[in-house]
């Protein structure tokens, strides 16, 4: 009898502490707190990244709002973090769930991230959720964050910063450019209006070559 007794309290000594174990191991996987759309902090310490997107800074069009949906989904919640790998500065990143919700999803279909076609199991999906707002202008894909004029038409700050999406060249286009009212400015990156072509210069941007002297 004694030695039965003896098993059944080291059986539940035994579960006791793999529960426990589990549960801290899943502790450090609570959110803590969101640095913008796509990156935030777990309790362990660890920075992670989302997988297959690209929410804009926190300075650019809608990189406010994507922070906050990226709080409102994950701030202090457990997460399943799949397909680990580690980006080029050494960061975790991956298909980051809550639930069996895949947030990497949730952003690109509200338009407040761009795809990066990083390669994982969910891509298609994720493709598709962007692409769908894309059509439907949601979000960065939408006249918010694109723009062909200026918000301000007393403004002197009229020229173009833009950046090759084939390439990444930087270039500016001067009113008198011969393309320069075709020139669609992504408010979500770099692009942005200068005041001056020495502003533009110093932004990193060169003159396009199509532009008239």
């Amino acid at each position: 009898m004694v030695k039965k007794v003896s098993i059944w309290l080291i059986i539940v000594i035994s579960l006791f502490f793999n529960g426990y174990f589990v549960w801290k191991n899943r502790e450090q996987m609570r959110v803590t707190s969101v640095y913008d759309g796509d990156t935030f902090w777990i309790k362990s310490g660890d920075r992670i990244r989302l997988l297959g997107i690209n929410a804009p800074e926190l300075d650019k069009c809608l990189g406010k709002e994507a922070e906050q949906k990226l709080s409102d989904l994950l701030l202090n919640k457990v997460i399943d973090l799949r397909e680990e790998k580690r980006d080029e500065y050494g960061r975790r990143m991956g298909l980051v769930y809550v639930n069996n919700r895949l947030i990497n999803i949730e952003l690109a279909r509200q338009g407040l991230a761009k795809l990066n076609y990083d390669p994982n199991s969910r891509s298609e999906e994720i493709k598709a959720a962007g692409h769908e707002a894309i059509q439907n202008k949601l979000g960065i894909f939408g006249p918010e964050c694109k723009k062909t004029v200026s918000d301000d038409a007393n403004s002197n700050c009229k020229i173009k910063g833009n950046i090759d999406k084939g390439t990444g060249e930087r270039l500016y286009h001067l009113p008198t450019c011969r393309h320069y009212k075709y020139v669609v400015l992504d408010l979500d990156t770099d692009e942005d209006y200068f005041c001056s072509e020495k502003e533009a210069q110093n932004a990193g941007f060169h003159l396009a070559p199509d532009c008239l002297r």
